[in-house]
């Protein structure tokens, strides 16, 4: 037991994972297991160990405990600051470095989030999403599409969410230089939201609108009013929504869908 945890952990710092081999096998299930443990006997003891299990599994694993402690009534608030630490630190070491970046600045939003410090908040995830726009725009540019009429929809439907959030919160924010960096950060966050619909991956599309959802109620709460178990409201979609970026930015590196 005590091998194979140190297996996992090592791997997840060398992330060398040997690519499987298994004739006619569906990509999905090669991502999953690897039957063919022998074929590269220069694999070390680790990379076999670990053939058998996809990392990610163990990183979704990990980042969904560290989520639900943040739900857990305990003496140690900044426990909501590990989960992005975690993605943050899964993403560098596969040397995905733009995806590492857009986690790191989400994770500092969320250190001044949990300091209560609403300006420099704004300004990392501000930074965050302009990077996700570069990932998924250029880095990572889509391999199939939707037709010119959908994306029209998808735009005019994001477009509507901009100016609900602007007539509904905005006149509420009480200071001009929040007001409009709110307004500043709306935009990139749904041309974020826009860019990655326009990948037609289902991990890309989901997690990106409950970021909107999660960022959406966030700004009811501040501004508008008062929302019960906001945190749970906020937290749920925000962290699900980072985990399926995470997901389909690497899917989509891969090109996997």
């Amino acid at each position: 037991m005590g091998e194979a945890l140190f297996a996992i952990v090592a791997q997840l710092v060398e992330l060398r994972l040997p690519k499987p081999k298994v004739a006619g096998s569906s990509p999905v299930y090669r991502s999953i297991i690897n039957l063919n443990l022998n074929a590269n006997p220069n694999l070390t003891l680790v990379s076999r160990l670990m053939a058998r299990v996809n990392v990610n599994v163990v990183v979704v694993f990990v980042f969904l405990v560290l989520a639900v402690l943040d739900f857990i009534p305990m003496s140690f608030p900044a426990r909501m600051i590990f989960p992005l630490l975690w993605l943050t630190l899964c993403a560098f070491c596969q040397k995905q470095w733009a995806l590492a970046g857009a986690l790191f600045f989400s994770f500092l939003g969320d250190v001044m989030g949990w300091r209560n410090e609403l300006i420099p908040q704004i300004g990392f995830f501000a930074l965050a999403q302009a990077l996700y726009i570069i990932i998924y725009s250029v880095l990572i540019p889509p391999k199939q599409t939707w037709s010119k009429p959908v994306k029209f929809i998808l735009l005019a439907l994001i477009a509507s969410v901009y100016g609900v959030a602007m007539f509904w919160i905005f006149p509420r924010v009480g200071e001009s230089f929040i007001r409009y960096g709110i307004a500043v950060y709306a935009l990139l966050l749904l041309g974020m939201c826009f860019a990655a619909c326009r990948h037609k991956c289902a991990f890309l599309m989901l997690g990106a609108v409950l970021f909107v959802v999660s960022d959406f109620i966030l700004g009811v709460h501040l501004f508008v009013e008062r929302i019960p178990h906001a945190h749970l409201s906020i937290m749920i979609p925000y962290y699900l929504g980072q985990l399926l970026l995470y997901v389909g930015t690497l899917n989509s590196a891969r090109g996997l869908r």
